[in-house]
């Protein structure tokens, strides 16, 4: 294996860890970063070699920089970080428009107000 196969196998298994540690299905994972769902397949199993902007996106979908997707360290806890299942819900509003937005802000005060 040439050391160029080697480290996509490499920052393949880092990306996938990581996603793994955020609760996170391949198919979740590629709905929030924007990216095919086979393409998310490819990189972590080291078959692909992935554009700079893709990996942009996969880092901005892990909450980490572009940096920590190849050093190997992980991330600096963030004292107010907030939970993984917060951070997934704010990566999927931020795909959807301002109706939809609204219209889910109103059912989650709906459901907000049944439960109190």
């Amino acid at each position: 294996m040439n050391e160029t196969n080697q480290t996509l196998k490499i920052l393949g298994k880092r990306i996938a860890k990581l996603r793994k540690q955020r609760g996170l299905n391949q198919e979740n994972f590629a709905d929030i970063s924007g990216k095919m769902i086979n393409t998310i397949s490819n990189i972590e199993r080291g078959l692909s070699d992935p554009k700079i902007t893709t990996l942009m996106s996969i880092a901005k979908a892990l909450n980490i920089s572009i940096e920590e997707l190849f050093t190997g360290n992980e991330p600096k806890q963030v004292q107010n970080e907030l939970p993984k299942n917060i951070t997934t819900i704010i990566q999927i509003l931020k795909k959807q428009d301002d109706k939809t937005i609204k219209v889910i802000q109103k059912q989650i005060e709906a459901l907000l107000e049944l439960i109190q």
